[in-house]
């Protein structure tokens, strides 16, 4: 952690080196005892700035607690332990590298909320329950059963992040990858980082719903596409209106040419709603139909892969170091 850590290691270095220069100044019958700077502080912050998407409020909460509001909301509490410790993980590195990038300039801050590094937005940043939340959501006996045990997770894991080239990883991840592979970066957000790289992955079929279809008119099919895309042709014969297929380095869709026109796979997602952009499009008589595989946009690590990976024994080090190409689990103090 060597560029985390020279600010942090220079400050302590200058603060604890004075006694001895000032005796030296002194004289040598001075004899001041060498003062050890204290290496068991975490680089980690103690708080962190949370804005609450649902109050439109921000609020400080300490980060391992919002850690542990996070676990419970991205991850089902019967996933193995193993898999919610590498969660608990993947969700700590997530928020350090937000927070990073918000105390180094005003100008990498969110525009959804500029005066917190992070918000309860899962579309945008993580989802967060507090105890009080998850009591509403899920009842007592569910509280009885499982949150005790997952803060214990985020306890076990205190402190540790993802790093590659000691720096703390840009942690996506998301609920089902599809295909038997992850997706590359690059090809979802146009930015290619080495440890968000395509990476084997199983176990994925075991969500429920891993496989949905999406059913479209055709009027709504042709509304939705001409608001992306006006100058769009659609002929009187449906099954004209679907083109060429190009596919990322996942085999997911990189472009579909529908009316001529040849729209990314991340935006037919989102037009649509789908779950992933690893689909189909098939013609009935009266509709367009997108059969669709996984969940999420694929990047990084698969909370049903990291689960399947658990149930055959891996440990939350090797179930993230797998889905992190090149990144190593680290402690922060």
């Amino acid at each position: 952690m060597k560029k985390l850590l020279v600010t942090y290691i220079s400050s302590i270095a200058l603060v604890f080196s004075l006694p001895v220069f000032i005796a030296n100044l002194i004289g040598p019958k001075l004899d001041a005892p060498k003062a050890e700077p204290n290496m068991t502080e975490s680089i980690l912050p103690t708080e962190i700035d949370v804005y609450f998407a649902d109050e439109g409020v921000t609020k400080s909460i300490n980060f391992e607690e919002y850690i542990m509001g996070v676990l419970p909301a991205e991850m089902p509490a019967s996933f193995e332990e193993e898999a919610l410790k590498a969660q608990a993980v993947a969700a700590r590195t997530y928020a350090y590298y937000k927070y990073l990038n918000y105390m180094k300039s005003p100008t990498l801050r969110s525009q959804q909320h500029p005066d917190a590094p992070v918000c309860t937005d899962s579309t945008h940043c993580h989802a967060y329950y507090s105890d009080e939340r998850l009591e509403q959501l899920h009842g007592k006996d569910w509280i009885k059963k499982h949150l005790d045990r997952l803060k214990s997770y985020v306890r076990q894991t205190a402190g540790e992040i993802m790093a590659y080239d000691d720096e703390p990883i840009l942690a996506a991840f998301h609920s089902a990858s599809a295909g038997g592979t992850t997706q590359a970066s690059g090809d979802v957000w146009g930015r290619d980082l080495p440890y968000l790289s395509n990476v084997e992955s199983y176990g994925e079929n075991e969500k429920a719903g891993y496989i949905s279809t999406v059913e479209i008119g055709f009027e709504e099919f042709k509304s939705k596409v001409m608001e992306e895309e006006p100058e769009a042709v659609f002929s009187p014969e449906p099954k004209e209106w679907i083109g060429d297929v190009s596919f990322t380095r996942g085999n997911y869709v990189d472009t579909l040419e529908i009316g001529g026109k040849p729209i990314k796979g991340t935006k037919i997602r989102t037009m649509f709603g789908l779950n992933s952009t690893y689909f189909s499009v098939s013609i009935s008589d009266d509709k367009v139909i997108f059969t669709v595989e996984g969940s999420g946009h694929g990047v990084g690590m698969s909370q049903y892969g990291a689960n399947y990976m658990a149930k055959q024994g891996k440990t939350y080090k090797e179930i993230l170091e797998t889905y992190y190409k090149g990144a190593s689990l680290i402690k922060t103090h």
